[in-house]
């Protein structure tokens, strides 16, 4: 069975109804390191362990027809094929018994949920996007959507940055070639900075933010170039620090999820300089977030 958005007391709760439902004999947990899934009745695996030798012959030769095996925040890649995912699916393949917990459906396209669905159903339909009709005759799924909002916040933008971003663009653009042409947006939205900084200063997130009040707000960037106490990482934020106001989004979705996990935040203020790629990027994560939505209503129609 595939539980999306439970929390970790509930993955408990579901885990323990489960073993004493199944006259399960032994419990396998896989979870990334982000985010361990442990207990002392369990054997905890961390997920990219799988892949090793010791690892993987251990479990093929422990997991039989009345162990549980628990995914826990199993999806890390859209590639369907990875090599952890292999080894997962061949555990998978010695007993029918698996939960599949993980906090949002997917990482980008909806498509991404037939990583899980492989995992629920011993990867019969391999090669099938997403479908439905066929993720609902064959498995069952229980939704909990996550009531994920963005709220836009203009911040004052010099014509000294306005000047440094078109200079900075054109010689991107020159210099491109054959890399990658997301290289331009990912080095382009830094340059807002120093006026997103001037505004925290000097304004603090005003009252439109969902959060009320300016008070002492943290906020969350890329890096730590802005050199500030109130400015962390993604990779720093913690559920001590909330509510977060974003400066910038990452680049990949997959690590402003795991923010959102670690945070335990789905409302966000977001800091826009009056630069296009700024729109950019809060058109890409509002469309973003319209594909999550789209995936929760296809469960409850």
């Amino acid at each position: 069975m595939i539980y999306l958005g439970f929390t970790e007391a509930e993955k408990l709760g579901t885990i323990k109804r489960y073993v004493a439902d199944h006259d399960i004999r032994n419990t396998v947990v896989i979870s990334p390191n982000k985010f361990p899934l442990e207990f002392d009745w369990t054997d905890n695996v961390e997920w990219s362990d799988t892949i090793q030798y010791v690892t993987f012959y251990r479990l093929l030769q422990e997991i039989h027809a009345d162990t549980l095996v628990v995914l826990s925040e199993p999806l890390r890649t859209q590639n369907r094929y990875e090599l952890t995912y292999n080894c997962i699916r061949a555990f998978l393949n010695q007993t029918s018994h698996q939960i599949i917990f993980q906090y949002l459906p997917q990482i980008d396209t909806r498509d991404d949920f037939m990583i899980l669905f492989d995992f629920d159903t011993r990867s019969r339909w391999k090669r099938r996007k997403w479908d439905i009709n066929l993720i609902l005759d064959n498995c069952q799924v229980q939704v909990r959507p996550l009531p994920i909002e963005f709220n836009r916040i203009a911040v004052p933008t010099s014509a000294a940055t306005k000047k440094k971003y078109v200079k900075e663009r054109a010689r991107r653009f020159e210099k491109l070639g054959a890399r990658d042409p997301h290289t331009i947006p990912r080095n382009l939205y830094l340059i807002g900075g120093k006026d997103k900084l001037a505004h925290i200063e000097t304004v603090g997130t005003p009252q439109l933010s969902l959060f009320g009040g300016k008070g002492n707000r943290q906020y969350v960037a890329r890096n730590q170039r802005l050199n500030r106490d109130n400015i962390t990482t993604y990779a720093n934020a913690d559920e001590t620090a909330v509510p977060y106001t974003i400066v910038e989004f990452p680049h990949r979705f997959i690590e402003f999820t795991d923010f959102m996990k670690r945070a335990g935040q789905t409302r966000f203020d977001v800091l826009t300089a009056g630069l296009k790629v700024d729109d950019w990027y809060f058109t890409r994560y509002t469309n973003w977030l319209e594909r999550i939505n789209e995936t929760y209503a296809s469960f409850s129609e």
